[in-house]
């Protein structure tokens, strides 16, 4: 038997239906019990909160394999109080049922100690599950589509994508179908441990990936505008996220941008995962047209 958190997010709900789909007890875990049973259908629904230590144990009492990753609010001030006490619950409870294979969700980046923004705490995160008695392995994925689809509706209503990432920087973009093909398979072999990059097909910039959602979307004009630092902190203020959080946004694309930030272990066939931002980008839902 598999437990998967984040059951309805966008990896966890993938890897839920690779792993049914190839006859395994599932165990999907999430926050509202309503969509677990809507997007996982087949597994055992377990709503819950993650920061519940006792909970979480439960879960993963009797799994011989966990699909882990550290959920957040992005609209809840305290983002690092609220990620070490999910990562705290989540690694205790792994120690509570003796897991003994473990996929963990994290970054590239992760290996750094400090200067990342969002992604110090998923070093923490990979420090305390580092500790535990089982083969844990490491996923770090370079920068998800998936993160261009919240800013569709700014993007249509201004024609521009604006952030503070430099538009010469080339990232490692990846989807996150791709991310949750590597952990179905890792967790379906009760193997593997230490860390595996995930960098998608090719290195892209951010002006490349605008320039192939724009017509995608209905924007053929669409731009890219690299915005200063502290004018980005005030817009995401602006939009509604917390002082706390919108800092930590920056200060990892500030990370991105000095190459702090990237693939250590370099682009190879291993490494690299097949769909196209293009491709993922076709997919993408058509505009709902007003009445």
């Amino acid at each position: 038997m598999i437990t998967v958190l984040g059951a309805s997010g966008n990896t966890g709900r993938a890897v839920v239906r690779t792993l049914l789909a190839a006859g395994e007890e599932v165990r999907a875990v999430g926050r509202r019990a309503d969509r677990l049973a809507q997007l996982a259908p087949g597994a055992v629904p377990f709503a819950g909160d993650a920061a519940d230590r006792g909970f979480l144990a439960d879960a993963f009492t009797g799994a011989d394999a966990a699909y882990v990753l550290s959920p957040f609010d992005a609209f809840a001030a305290g983002y690092r109080q609220q990620q070490r006490a999910v990562g705290e619950a989540i690694a205790g409870a792994l120690a509570d049922a003796r897991v003994r294979h473990v996929v963990a969700l994290s970054s590239l980046g992760a290996e750094q100690d400090a200067d990342t923004g969002f992604l110090s705490s998923l070093h923490d995160q990979e420090l305390r599950l580092r500790a535990l008695d089982a083969d844990v392995l490491f996923l770090r994925p370079g920068l998800f589509f998936e993160s261009f689809a919240v800013s569709l509706d700014a993007m249509r209503a201004e024609g521009v994508h604006a952030d503070s990432i430099d538009p010469d920087v080339a990232l490692p973009v990846v989807a996150t179908a791709d991310v949750a093909a590597v952990a179905a398979q890792a967790l379906l072999a009760r193997a593997g441990s230490g860390v595996r990059e995930v960098l998608g097909p090719r290195d892209r910039t951010v002006p490349e990936v605008v320039a192939a959602l724009g017509p995608r979307i209905g924007v053929p004009s669409l731009r890219y505008v690299r915005v200063p630092d502290e004018a980005m902190r005030a817009a995401l203020v602006q939009a509604g996220l917390p002082a706390d959080v919108a800092d930590l946004q920056v200060r990892m694309n500030a990370a991105l941008n000095a190459g702090v930030v990237r693939s250590t272990q370099g682009r190879s066939a291993a490494t690299s995962s097949p769909t196209e931002f293009e491709e993922w980008a076709d997919a993408l839902p058509a505009p709902s047209v007003p009445a």
